[in-house]
């Protein structure tokens, strides 16, 4: 299984460093003023059907891998379980399992619950499994708020025209 949270925390930071358009919402969390000044050009309705594409990918993917990562979080009996310890290696750099080899460490022999324990990590499954639907709830309104938002828009472009 890839690692969905690494892949959805890409997803979001492509995201937020690739969007070239207004802000989606303003700094107090209020929806932000289309572009002042739009014109309903060409350019602009392009913008709109841009951010639409964006935000149908982005809710789609909080429906499908949100829901893996969350069954996942769910069928979990021990936090220790939610973790691969051979797909760890994976997420480290080159340097860092150079050093964990020289220090005769294989990664994916780790015994994670009793490093968890050790280290004294203790996550609480209830929280976390709460916390994961939340999230997706969260990501699924936010899509479908701004969709609504910039499917108006659209209407008022039209309707200029």
């Amino acid at each position: 299984m890839r690692s969905l949270p690494k892949t959805l925390c890409v997803i979001a930071i492509a995201v937020g460093t690739a969007w070239q358009g207004p802000p989606l919402l303003g700094a107090g969390g209020e929806h932000a003023p289309m572009l002042a000044g739009a014109q309903c050009s060409p350019q602009y309705q392009r913008l709109l059907q841009l951010q639409i594409q964006m935000l149908k990918r982005i809710q789609k993917l909080a429906r499908s891998e949100g829901e893996r990562l969350c069954v996942a979080v769910e069928a979990a009996d021990q936090p220790d379980r939610l973790i691969d310890p051979k797909a760890l290696s994976k997420l480290l750099t080159q340097d860092e399992r150079e050093l964990l080899d020289a220090l005769g460490i294989d990664v994916s022999k780790v015994n994670i619950g009793k490093l968890m324990r050790l280290l004294g990590i203790d996550l609480d499954l209830r929280e976390l499994k709460h916390q994961c639907r939340q999230a997706q709830g969260g990501l699924e309104r936010f899509a479908s708020d701004e969709l609504g938002r910039l499917a108006s828009e659209v209407l008022r472009c039209e309707e200029r025209v």
